[in-house]
């Protein structure tokens, strides 16, 4: 299932540790939230794929982040925007749980 999934990201002035994280975050988040949803989309047709594009910048002066997320599956695609933000972690949960909510209707 994984070659059908492609994950791209752009860092923008984030520390080594938090791309890093950034990275685990959004791993964990396809692995357990929403593997089963990944799935349905993939074995509905042979040739779908699932790709995620996803920016996160980090502001120094104010310490947050803002994120940009496309969801692009079935072809559909699903936007997440979000700008100062103070918790990484929450942040990347945020976009993946607000895909979720959208595949859960379909």
């Amino acid at each position: 299932m994984t070659d059908q999934i492609s994950v791209v990201y752009t860092f923008t002035d984030l520390s080594t540790s938090d791309q890093a994280f950034t990275k685990e975050i959004v791993q964990k988040n396809l692995e357990g939230k929403l593997d089963s949803y990944l799935k349905k989309i993939i074995t509905k047709s042979a040739d779908a794929i699932v790709r995620i594009e996803y920016k996160v910048k980090y502001h120094e002066i104010t310490k947050k982040y803002d994120a940009d997320f496309l969801f692009a599956y079935d072809g559909e695609e699903f936007v997440y925007k979000k700008e100062w933000f103070k918790i990484l972690a929450d942040l990347v949960n945020h976009a993946f749980q607000h895909f979720k909510e959208r595949l859960s209707k379909k």
